[in-house]
């Protein structure tokens, strides 16, 4: 079941951050989905040519994040950055950010 939600994920990635679910748990920890936006804030890491998207929810954990913005950086390439804090939010096509307010 989680590989077929991944694969729906990233599905969702590929249609330009359309179809993302509004909701993501990392831990027990709710994010909500701001489409077509970016996070701005402190970038503590960065994966680059995402394959899945628990690749971003590990990288978040192993940091203990504040958000996550995701970036479509062309039809079949995506990279995700890990924030430890938001300062504030940017309109930017091709990126969503999930971010906790927790």
């Amino acid at each position: 079941m989680a590989c077929v939600s991944n694969i729906l994920l990233l599905f969702g990635l590929v249609s330009c951050c359309v179809s993302l679910p509004q909701m993501q748990y990392v831990n027990n920890k709710p994010y909500n989905l701001m489409q077509y936006t970016e996070c701005r804030g402190g970038k503590v890491y960065e994966v680059d040519n995402v394959q899945d998207i628990d690749e971003c929810k590990l990288a978040c954990v192993q940091h203990d994040c504040a958000a996550v913005n995701l970036y479509k950086l062309n039809d079949f390439q995506f990279k995700c950055e890990i924030l430890a804090y938001v300062r504030g939010y940017f309109p930017t096509q091709g990126a969503a950010c999930y971010v906790s307010y927790y």
